[in-house]
């Protein structure tokens, strides 16, 4: 699946053919929803699972 890169497009959630929306990833807000919701929770969840096994 690619991802939607337009720079010129101001909008950050753009609508999908089939229904939905997409993040556009030519917006850095896109980046930083991705960084807050995904990246960081993960993080968290290996570092107290490395945590609690050690």
């Amino acid at each position: 699946m690619a991802l939607y890169r337009d720079s010129d497009d101001k909008r950050v959630f753009v609508p999908k053919r089939g229904g939905g929306v997409s993040l556009n990833f030519g917006h850095p807000i896109a980046w930083a929803i991705l960084v807050c919701t995904t990246i960081i929770p993960l993080a968290i969840v290996i570092g107290m699972t490395i945590a609690v096994l050690s």
